[in-house]
């Protein structure tokens, strides 16, 4: 699959309508540059690029092994980690070759 050149909303809902894939996947970076992510399906992201969906803030507050950082402000125990507000952001589509074409956004 050729990397795909979207730059617009509509334009990454007709990729992915176009594309045969029950997923995709989205990711967001941490706090320390990782990029963390889930597979979505194919209707839940045309839905979040519009909408949004829930990404856990935990992410906000842990490290790269995975164990929360000490005194976090913005999350933790005391907010229950809730879910952030998440889109995908149309402009960052690419495709991930080593997963048959899986279409990947960021956000």
């Amino acid at each position: 699959m050729q990397q795909p050149n979207v730059k617009t909303l509509a334009e990454a809902k007709k990729l992915v309508s176009e594309h045969n894939l029950s997923h995709a996947k989205v990711a967001v970076t941490d706090i320390d540059g990782i990029l963390r992510g889930k597979y979505i399906s194919k209707e839940k992201l045309t839905d979040a690029m519009e909408n949004g969906f829930g990404f856990c803030d935990v992410i906000l507050g842990w490290d790269c092994n995975d164990q929360l950082y000490n005194n976090s402000g913005h999350t933790g125990w005391h907010t229950g980690f809730p879910d952030a507000l998440v889109k995908p952001i149309p402009q960052t589509c690419r495709s991930i070759p080593w997963e048959n074409g899986t279409l990947f956004f960021s956000r």
